[in-house]
């Protein structure tokens, strides 16, 4: 059997606001509201036996509708000659409906709605020498998707729930004619934070699951120097913490004598979040030797990670690397503006150090036989030096 999948999706709405600029603060008040209307279908294309079931019969069909309304009110205000500050309230409201039945014949149907209340408040710190600095703190929302209700249908334990977000953040840049550095801290509390599971479903998409209380926390570096108009440097580092509290981690173990099963559970402790590197950095260097001739030397680095949340190693991404080069030459060409030529150079470390074969991403599970865990994983593997070269016409 040949199957096709189809999406027939409608979006529409509208968003409105008024400003009122003062001589200390400026004011504003805005909305929005928006209509999603989404068919999902398939297609029987080919069956080698068909029946009654001619090239074209939908097997099946469900719509998802989703309505969002909301409303906010903003002030930026100057509290005094190097600081100034701001406050946002937003209310917003959000309805789902699902009906039909999936691919499987699951019965779909079913409705869910949400209001939140999102406040935000901040200051900020200027000298007027090159020194600027901020404080905020702001509470978020997010509502599941619907390919996180089509994943629990029939399971009212599993019903996913809407997360939320108090956000602390905090930085401090300084600058001067060649020299820029700057530091960010944050920490991210949630409530029923929708992690990955490290599984994804049948079309791709991530199988998501409520934790009861989780964090990120980190450190954000960035510096950009320019020392002449010839060379330029930029470099810059997350180093971050993702936990879930008190993870409980859900499996089958299987008894291999007469292969019944039996769905139970461990406790873990704090883990990782899933598909949360510790470290994440990266350094460019650009070098102009002439006016329209420009060569750029990138590099990136990410730490390990985890793609499901028990921490084993079996089911981890390794760390990996990557440098790319890119070189572009303008130049004139008749009556067109600009012409210009690129050349993109990625991975270009495979051929200096031997090999630098790597994957960027995988998903996969566990499960026990008789008590002894065993693993099931995928990778997305990446590809080697590659080259792009590109053409532009600017008229």
């Amino acid at each position: 059997m040949v199957v096709r999948k189809w999406l027939d999706n409608n979006f529409y709405g509208a968003i409105w606001s008024l400003v009122f600029q003062g001589q200390i603060a400026e004011w504003s008040i805005g909305g929005g509201a928006n209509r999603y209307d989404g068919d999902h279908f398939g297609n029987i294309t080919w069956m080698e036996h068909p029946g009654t079931n001619w090239p074209g019969y939908v097997w099946y069909r469900n719509n998802g509708l989703k309505n969002e309304f909301n409303i906010y009110g903003k002030i930026n205000a100057r509290i005094s000659g190097s600081i100034s500050g701001f406050a946002d309230l937003q209310f917003r409201s959000v309805g789902y409906a699902l009906s039909g039945r999936d691919d499987d014949m699951r019965n779909l149907t079913q409705k869910h709605s949400y209001g939140f209340f999102n406040p935000k408040a901040g200051l900020f710190w200027n000298n007027g020498g090159g020194s600027d600095a901020y404080l905020s703190v702001a509470v978020a929302h997010r509502e599941p998707t619907r390919s996180d209700f089509t994943d629990a249908s029939g399971d009212a334990e599993v019903t996913p729930r809407p997360e939320r977000l108090t956000d602390f953040e905090g930085g401090y840049t300084f600058r001067t004619a060649d020299l820029s550095l700057g530091v960010n801290l944050y920490y991210m509390h949630y409530h029923d934070q929708l992690v990955p599971t490290g599984k994804i479903s049948n079309t791709g998409y991530p199988v998501m699951t409520n934790v009861a209380v989780s964090y990120r926390t980190g450190i954000e570096l960035t510096c950009s120097y320019r020392p002449s108009r010839i060379i330029g440097l930029k470099m810059n580092m997350t180093l971050s913490s993702s936990k879930i509290r008190n993870f409980r981690n859900y499996f089958f173990n299987y008894n291999t004598s007469d292969w019944s099963e039996e769905y139970t559970w461990s406790d873990l402790g704090n883990v990782d979040i899933a598909y949360s590197p510790g470290v994440v950095s990266s350094a460019e260097v650009q070098i102009d030797p002439l006016k329209n001739l420009g060569f750029r030397l990138t590099g990136k680095y990410i730490g390990k990670q985890y793609f499901d949340n028990t921490m084993s190693d079996d089911r981890s991404v390794d760390p990996y690397y990557f440098c790319n080069m890119t070189t572009e030459y303008t130049f004139s060409a008749g009556k067109m503006k600009e012409a210009a030529v690129r050349l993109a150079v990625n991975n270009f470390t495979d051929v200096l150090f031997g090999g630098n074969l790597y994957e960027n991403n995988a998903y996969g599970g566990m499960w026990t036989e008789d008590g002894v865990e065993k693993t099931w994983s995928y990778f997305f593997p990446q590809a080697g030096i590659n080259y792009m070269l590109g053409f532009s016409l600017t008229f």
